[in-house]
């Protein structure tokens, strides 16, 4: 099985923006896995729609240098986001988790820029992603 994305076609590289993509393989499992192309596409909507409000928290856990809710809020989305497929932001968190174990707050704020403008990408293409996965999930009839 290939490694297709959802993204939302010509959108990409307007506005400075990289790609937003989300690799449905990991969708494709998880409704493989439940027998159901519907709760991996509310997996799917729920995770996009939940990605400010995990962003928010691990902004302000870093911001206040603590490590508990850095650390829970981290390791929350990267779980979620390897579920979702958005292997980018994944990636992200695991660099940030690796500084909060060693306590290096200063860097890991500087590197969350770098989960900050992947996970906007996400909010920010979410219809186009969410109607991406919809038609590689759903059989047509």
């Amino acid at each position: 099985m290939g490694t297709s994305m959802a993204t939302t076609p010509g959108t990409d590289a307007h506005h400075g923006w990289p790609p937003a993509a989300l690799i449905l393989r990991a969708a494709r499992n998880l409704a493989d896995e439940t027998g159901s192309s519907r709760i991996a596409l509310q997996f799917l909507s729920d995770y996009l729609d939940m990605l400010p409000a995990r962003l928010q928290r691990i902004l302000r856990g870093l911001q206040a240098s603590d490590v508990e809710t850095s650390m829970d809020a981290i390791l929350s989305l990267k779980i979620a986001s390897a579920m979702a497929g958005a292997f980018d932001v994944e990636a992200c968190c695991h660099g940030i988790e690796a500084l909060i174990r060693r306590e290096q707050f200063p860097t890991a704020r500087e590197d969350a820029l770098a989960l900050t403008i992947n996970t906007l990408c996400l909010i920010k293409r979410t219809p186009g992603l969410l109607a991406g996965a919809q038609d590689a999930l759903v059989p047509k009839s």
